[in-house]
């Protein structure tokens, strides 16, 4: 038992001195992770609806001064479109979706005022933000989803 304590004082004083940390979550990973809540958002809006996610965004960098960010690699920003019939109380929906999703999640307002349906939820670990939002979009009506990841690190070919 004293030789496991030891050990363990002594990895944790090594891990310490050198300056290392657990290794981050791969971008792909973070990447995943953000478009399986998409995925579950998506799937709690009833039928009839189409699903368009937008792939176009490129990784942002999780160290950008404009963000005040001082960690290494990028996070994952992850949009996606809900298209839903003209007749779809999107508001009476965004009322209701935080108790769906559950207790990890929480409302974080965001003190900006908007003349339209919108809910900003936050999940602390792994840290996700969600934004649900009603939108017209080319015409229709549709709740305008995005989310951002933790921070990933980028491979090499990943790289800009």
């Amino acid at each position: 038992m004293r030789r496991t304590f030891l050990t363990f004082v002594v990895t944790i004083g090594v891990l310490s001195i050198c300056g290392c940390s657990p290794a981050a979550p791969s971008y792909d990973d973070v990447r995943a992770e953000t478009d399986a809540v998409l995925q579950s958002v998506a799937d709690l809006v009833p039928e009839p609806k189409e699903v368009v996610p937008n792939d176009s965004i490129e990784p942002y960098s999780c160290s950008d001064p404009l963000l005040s960010g001082r960690k290494k690699g990028s996070f994952y920003t992850g949009q996606w479109a809900v298209f839903v019939d003209d007749d779809f109380d999107v508001r009476e929906f965004l009322e209701k979706f935080p108790a769906a999703l559950g207790d990890e999640w929480h409302e974080d307002d965001l003190r900006v005022p908007v003349n339209f349906a919108q809910i900003h939820l936050v999940r602390d670990a792994p840290r996700m933000t969600l934004t649900l939002e009603e939108a017209t979009i080319d015409g229709r009506k549709a709740i305008d989803l995005l989310a951002i990841s933790r921070c990933g690190a980028l491979s090499e070919d990943q790289r800009p």
